[in-house]
């Protein structure tokens, strides 16, 4: 692990104009920084806006007020264009509803990221089917999500997150979906990747057992961002 940082926040506040023309804050005065390598966990109450955090650490979005440097660039400052393309290769996702293409089989899911970076389909074909053997798919890859179970459908979007060798991979409840031992499974899986790849991990959890396996816990309550040796969730 190195001392790099990948992600730095800076005073971010971020909130929502409802119907009424009434600001609605979700986040306060956010700050914090990211080294290569890292696992952190980001946990707190249903509505603390842990999700909406994620989405602007990962570029989806930008904040109100404040900045966000994610892998040097200022993602504050670029259009949603730029932002997509300063992502791509560089950041993979997981998301609690897997977010697979049900038309495409679990080899063509995976592949999806680097035919979409400019990868040729023979060499997609071979990354992605090593990825999926990798997370013990490797007899699954002619089998679309609907023939999944709940588990191998969140293995297929952790290959899929992976396959580009992403810099950092941002999680959002990823054992949200899966029973308590698959979810064991799923959480041994990613953080034996996040070692062997030396991959940045930040995942929003409400599971306390997978957020105590990050070197960091951070609490979001209230809009405002701390960070805990232990976490209450």
């Amino acid at each position: 692990m190195t001392n790099a940082q990948v992600l730095s926040v800076s005073s971010v506040s971020h909130g929502f104009v409802d119907q009424d023309g009434q600001h609605l804050p979700i986040l306060r005065d956010v700050s914090l920084q990211i080294n290569q390598g890292d696992s952190v966990a980001i946990v707190g109450p249903s509505g603390a806006g842990k999700s909406t955090l994620l989405a602007l650490l990962a570029g989806l979005d930008v904040p109100n007020q404040g900045e966000i440097r994610l892998l040097d660039q200022s993602f504050s400052t670029l259009s949603e264009d730029a932002r997509a393309k300063a992502r791509q290769g560089s950041v993979g996702f997981v998301f609690q509803s897997f977010q697979l293409l049900p038309g495409l089989t679990a080899l063509e899911n995976v592949m999806l990221p680097l035919e979409l970076a400019g990868v040729s389909v023979k060499l997609a074909k071979q990354c992605a089917a090593n990825w999926l053997t990798r997370v013990g798919l490797g007899a699954r890859l002619r089998h679309r999500p609907r023939m999944l179970s709940g588990g191998e459908q969140q293995r297929t979007a952790v290959a899929r997150a992976f396959v580009t060798d992403p810099a950092l991979l941002f999680a959002d409840e990823p054992t949200g979906n899966i029973d308590r031992r698959t979810g064991e499974s799923i959480s041994d899986l990613l953080f034996q990747l996040n070692q062997d790849t030396g991959a940045t991990l930040v995942l929003v959890t409400h599971d306390e057992r997978l957020a105590s396996r990050c070197d960091r816990i951070f609490t979001l309550d209230e809009g405002q961002l701390q960070e805990s040796t232990a976490c209450s969730v």
